[in-house]
């Protein structure tokens, strides 16, 4: 068993964990405080949280009281690199990884289902923001969590058309469950079988740390 207080001083922690803590030493009526009413509280039952499990515990609200990581990207940006444990700095140049906003996008929905609420539908912003990092990263064909930026990722690539048809045929007959034992040629469909794989290990693992973090504070 880990104590609310262990979880929110875990810089390690998920957001959903930290959020799930927050709301069980403050009571959910926290979500209506300002910040330094949070943080007063928190000092109070002998918690100081550093900046990135702060910047966690306000994605989780702003993801829950607002709908903006679906329509804004900036909210989309803050909210995925606060979920992948990046403290924001407002001044400077970030941009989530889509492996990144591959969790996020995951991490968003299942928060937001413990909270009895329903996801959102992607809008232009955040699904251009999507395929701009991926198409940086070398993406042709998107991993599942970001196909609803898959059309403009194709307009970044301006064609692989048929490419892309092998590396998606490649990749649904893979078994997801061998992927670490996956041998890769320097060929063009492998490498983009790399891209995706690395992707699908991250959500993965950053899932099962999530279940076992949730389940700690449950027992």
């Amino acid at each position: 068993m880990t104590s609310p207080r262990d979880t929110l001083l875990n810089e390690d922690a998920t957001a959903t964990a930290i959020f799930e803590a927050a709301k069980r030493l403050l009571g959910p009526v926290f979500l209506a405080w300002e910040p330094e009413s949070i943080w007063l509280e928190l000092s109070d039952h002998n918690v100081n949280m550093d900046a990135t499990n702060r910047d966690k515990l306000m994605a989780a609200s702003t993801l829950i009281q607002t709908g903006g990581f679906y329509w804004d990207a900036a909210a989309f940006e803050n909210i995925a690199l606060a979920f992948n444990d990046v403290s924001i700095a407002p001044d400077a140049i970030q941009e989530a990884s889509p492996a990144q906003l591959a969790w996020a996008v995951i991490e968003a929905a299942l928060l937001l289902h413990r909270e009895l609420q329903e996801p959102g539908e992607f809008d232009y912003e955040p699904a251009r923001y999507a395929a701009v990092s991926m198409h940086r990263a070398g993406f042709i064909v998107a991993p599942e969590t970001l196909a609803f930026a898959q059309k403009e990722l194709d307009k970044l690539n301006q064609g692989n058309r048929d490419l892309k048809d092998k590396i998606k045929q490649r990749w649904e007959k893979l078994d997801k469950s061998k992927l670490y034992e996956l041998e890769l040629a320097e060929t063009p469909i492998d490498t983009q079988i790399g891209y995706l794989s690395a992707c699908h290990l991250y959500v993965e693992k950053r899932a099962k740390q999530l279940q076992r973090e949730i389940s700690a504070l449950a027992a």
